[in-house]
């Protein structure tokens, strides 16, 4: 069974929340690798009108504020940031790194074009990188163009920084003027959108708009405590207004005349101009529309409730070596699945759903394996430095 913490003593991880993101991590796989499946008919916005982008996002800033809400207060905000600051530079370098290694894959003569940049421009590093000027290697260092698959991850290094006066702002003022900010700038950004950098992510994920999500999910999981007593004994009806919400933004979605899958994943409930015109007003995805918001909101309480559900539990125990582990390593795993997409796109094209489903699998499958060996690699060579460390530290240590 799932449980809220994790069964390791020096840990407090929350095994719902990592299968969750182990659940958004894999529909990033099924949709990046553009085949249709069964898994496909599921994995992009189907039952909600939610992708695995927002779900991270939100997540992401959680785990965050779950994490160093605590150690701000009891170590300071100078430890918080060198922290922080470190693991926005392993963002940065992963970006660096990953989009390296693909230009030396092109120079090895590997037809790498099936993940390169969407700009026509950089396109052009990954079918020739000899031909990269100056002003070229400078946009790569900038984070301007990198694989399409893995330029979210530019968008997380800033976040990442922002998350240094957000966590302080918690601590010193509250969450109120933090959220009032937030909501300012994401406003300004509908009413004037300008993107903050000329990095190409923000075409898809401006920065503007989705710190908004992050935002909220640091301050959520910064006071996830009062936050889950004052649900529990003041709103008694919040589950069932959360059910009853989702309902309807599933009728929504499933009404979605452009969706693949069989007759009974399409709905009537809003005619296809209804659908189309609720969706471009309300539902987009790179501005952030409210009613996307509004739905997120409600999907993300829904699910993690629903996983505490024996039935439910009981199932996603039994995926939770997959799921877990994608959740706990998404930063190996956004690594791995763009190789996993180079892998594929030399493989012969099929409009077989099962031979595609059986490709997605195994490729979900193989990149949790991969993240389960190197982390027993990690924790083995930790353990080998263990009695060092305790000759060298006194007793009491």
């Amino acid at each position: 069974m799932l449980s809220r913490r994790s069964s390791t003593a020096k840990t407090t991880r929350d095994l719902r929340i990592d299968w969750l993101r182990g659940l958004a991590m894999t529909c990033v796989i099924i949709d990046h690798s553009k085949r249709s499946s069964l898994l496909s008919w599921f994995s992009y916005q189907r039952f909600w009108v939610v992708t695995a982008a927002e779900v991270f996002v939100v997540l992401s800033g959680l785990v965050l504020g779950m994490v160093y809400g605590p150690r701000l207060a009891r170590d300071g905000w100078i430890v918080v940031a060198t922290r922080l600051g470190r693991r926005a530079a392993l963002l940065y370098a992963a970006f660096v790194g990953v989009t390296l290694s693909l230009l030396l894959l092109a120079l090895a003569g590997v037809d790498v074009t099936s993940v390169s940049s969407w700009d026509p421009t950089a396109v052009m590093w990954f079918m020739d990188p000899r031909s990269m000027t100056a002003e070229n290697w400078r946009d790569l260092a900038l984070l301007r163009y990198g694989p399409w698959a893995f330029e979210i991850v530019g968008l997380y290094v800033w976040l990442v920084l922002a998350a240094v006066p957000c966590l302080i702002t918690l601590h010193k003022v509250g969450w109120k003027p933090l959220l009032a900010v937030s909501w300012a700038i994401y406003f300004w950004y509908r009413l004037v959108p300008q993107p903050l950098t000329s990095a190409e992510f923000e075409s898809v994920f401006p920065i503007l708009a989705w710190q908004l999500l992050f935002v909220h999910g640091i301050t959520i999981g910064y006071h996830r405590e009062q936050i889950a007593h004052f649900m529990k004994h003041r709103l008694r009806l919040f589950p069932a207004a959360i059910a009853v919400a989702s309902v309807v933004f599933m009728a929504f979605a499933l009404s979605n005349p452009l969706m693949e899958g069989p007759a009974w994943l399409h709905w009537r409930v809003f005619s296809p101009q209804q659908f189309s015109d609720l969706y471009e007003r309300y539902f987009s995805l790179t501005d952030l529309g409210l009613g996307r918001i509004l739905n997120l909101a409600v999907a993300l309480p829904f699910g993690y409730g629903l996983l505490a559900w024996r039935g439910v539990a009981t199932v996603a125990s039994r995926l939770q070596g997959v799921f877990v582990t994608l959740g706990q390593g998404s930063l190996g795993a956004f690594v791995l699945h763009v190789y996993g997409l180079l892998v594929l796109a030399h493989l012969p094209e099929t409009d077989q759903l099962l031979v595609n489903t059986v490709v997605q699998i195994a490729l979900i499958v193989t990149i949790a394996v991969v993240l389960k060996a190197l982390k027993r690699v990690s924790t083995a060579r930790r353990q080998q430095r263990l009695p060092t460390a305790r000759v060298e530290l006194p007793v009491a240590a």
